[in-house]
């Protein structure tokens, strides 16, 4: 979600997801997005793809690809899925996402709707993907009231949370369940990348000012939504 190549190239233990995600909420959604043995599971815009990883650990007999354009990130995924024995289960793969061909039982998009061109097409490039019968799970920003072109301009066309939902189901998809990052989580968030920035061997400030702007913005007007979804049977 903010710029990342610096810090993807070393471990980053304090930021384990590029986004406001507890550990909770994380080992919560992994449960809910069950996939049977043999399955597969896609990370559309990646990164590091950490969820993808836990998704795969916590399923023996299941494959995934993740694809991003961030090197860097995906280098970092590909240790640490060595790291954790699964480099014979997950792939990762330099691109475009938009091009991306593929079809999944669990489909993973968080953070990456700038990447996909914003949340109506994010969404249906999931339901593009996604099995009939499949779960997807889209995390993405909102505003939490409507903006004003200030805000706007500042961080571009987001929807509220009612307007989400509706573009998710507008995409062909039932929202299984949805949930919005709590003030902890973002400041949990907020405090991760200032540690690894402080940590860093190079004071990189203009790094420092960007994620000082767009963590400041956060915990009032813009927030951030969970999605769990699921594509009905044709």
């Amino acid at each position: 979600m903010l710029e990342r190549r610096r810090l993807a190239r070393r471990p980053t233990p304090r930021l384990p997801f590029d986004a406001p995600l507890s550990e909770a909420r994380a080992s919560t959604l992994v449960a809910e997005l069950a996939v049977a043995p043999g399955g597969h599971v896609v990370d559309l815009g990646c990164g590091w793809a950490e969820l993808l990883l836990r998704v795969v650990e916590a399923h023996p007999g299941t494959t995934g690809t993740g694809i991003d354009i961030d090197q860097d990130a995906l280098n970092r995924g590909v240790r640490e899925a060595s790291f954790r024995g699964l480099h014979e289960r997950v792939e990762l793969i330099a691109g475009d996402a938009t091009q991306f061909e593929d079809r999944a039982d669990v489909v993973i998009c968080v953070g990456a709707a700038e990447q996909l061109g914003r949340a109506s097409r994010a969404l249906h490039l999931v339901a593009e993907i996604l099995e009939p019968g499949g779960v997807a799970l889209y995390g993405d920003r909102t505003w939490n009231a409507p903006a004003g072109a200030a805000a706007r301009a500042g961080l571009g066309e987001l929807p509220v949370l009612d307007g989400m939902l509706a573009l998710a189901r507008a995409a062909g998809f039932r929202v299984t369940s949805y949930d919005v990052s709590t003030p902890a989580e973002w400041t949990a968030y907020a405090d991760a990348w200032r540690a690894a920035l402080a940590e860093a061997s190079v004071r990189d400030r203009e790094l420092e000012a960007d994620i000082e702007a767009h963590v400041s913005s956060h915990g009032g007007a813009v927030g951030y939504v969970w999605l769990v979804l699921s594509k009905h049977l044709a």
